[in-house]
């Protein structure tokens, strides 16, 4: 064995949170690095340079989703080793982080912060079109294109920003076309109800956003935060209840899991995806209680009189085949049920929701 490949095997073994020093109170007082960015600039070009590049040189499929997805299971999981990290986009990012943490260490706080701003500057591309909007913008910004992309990039950003009543000015700061200097001695950049003063869908289009324009600021809350917004507006956004249990679920935090359900249970009754993802969550921790939330699923599936017909009997069978699995289960060994269960374990396993056409069904 070479000396790279030992190093490698080497730093595969130790986590981020290795290279990390402990918070102080002073550091856990600090709410975001937002107007701080210069002083954490070094991890924030890394992992903005790595997502960037990933999508010019690798896959130029990547969404905002898939982005967000990483950055959210790279702040999760920093106590585990490099090596748990397989989906090449965390690869890169981590490994373009190993570097400056050694050279230069932040507290835990500090760093989750740095995860937060990249996650945020993503949630502030979400007004733009299509799914790739922060991809395609850090990689034009960063210089990754091409003359002739360039050049196409910039027309399709114009077009839009001016559908939208974005001035020249503002748009050559999105675009980083100016120092930041020269900004403030634009009288229209900052006028009372630009876009600039407000980039959240909301305000920009005055339509609902979506749990997709929602992703970002949802996981940006604390616990308790995301644990008040989902009993207030939960039934809206089918995929952030169900994200959020199954974290808890992660975190082995079947307490607040409980308390969670009760509560959303006594508020909204026969909400159906919340039966099933319950049921998930204790399939293999408490066999016999998940098939009695999957059989309070059929209940009030049956219930659901706005359920194409269509719909109500894909769902009863998947529901029967879950509950056939679990009576059968038994019979398997422990050892092996362990390890079958942990291939793919969050592949298919939310709840499905009805779309508005009769047939379309989509696994949440």
């Amino acid at each position: 064995m070479n000396l790279d490949e030992n190093n490698k095997l080497v730093e595969d073994e130790f986590s981020l949170s290795e290279l990390l020093m402990p918070d102080t109170p002073m550091i856990k007082e600090i709410k975001s690095i937002y107007e701080n960015e210069y002083e954490y600039s070094e991890y924030l070009s890394e992992i903005e340079y790595s997502i960037a590049e990933y999508y010019y040189k690798e896959n130029r499929k990547v969404t905002d989703k898939d982005v967000i997805k990483a950055l959210k299971n790279i702040k999760q999981n920093r106590d585990n080793p490099i090596s748990f990290f397989e989906k090449a986009l965390e690869k890169e990012i981590v490994k373009s982080l190993v570097e400056p943490l050694e050279e230069s260490p932040l507290t835990d706080h500090e760093f989750t912060l740095v995860l937060d701003y990249v996650l945020w500057v993503i949630d502030n591309r979400s007004w733009l079109e299509g799914k790739q909007a922060y991809v395609k913008w850090i990689t034009y910004v960063l210089g990754f294109f091409s003359e002739e992309e360039e050049k196409k990039y910039e027309r399709q950003f114009k077009k839009f920003a001016s559908k939208m009543g974005v001035s020249g000015a503002q748009v050559d700061m999105l675009l980083m076309k100016k120092d930041a200097e020269d900004f403030f001695d634009e009288e229209e950049l900052f006028e009372e109800g630009d876009l600039l003063e407000v980039l959240g869908p909301d305000e920009i289009f005055g339509v609902d956003s979506t749990a997709d324009n929602l992703e970002t600021g949802f996981f940006l809350m604390d616990n308790n935060e995301k644990f008040d917004y989902l009993l207030e507006n939960g039934p809206d956004y089918v995929e952030l209840v169900q994200s959020y249990v199954l974290d808890l679920m992660e975190m082995e935090d079947f307490e607040k899991i409980q308390d969670f359900y009760k509560k959303f249970n006594q508020k909204y009754e026969d909400f159906y995806p919340l039966y099933f993802v319950m049921g998930i969550v204790y399939i293999e921790r408490d066999p016999t209680l998940a098939k009695s939330y999957f059989e309070e699923t059929l209940k009030a599936v049956e219930k659901q009189e706005e359920l194409p017909k269509s719909s109500k009997y894909e769902l009863k069978q998947n529901l029967d085949s879950l509950i056939k699995y679990l009576i059968e289960e038994p019979a398997e060994k422990p050892e092996e049920k362990v390890r079958s269960s942990k291939k793919g374990k969050r592949k298919g396993v939310s709840a499905k929701k009805a779309s508005n056409k009769d047939d379309e069904i989509e696994w949440i």
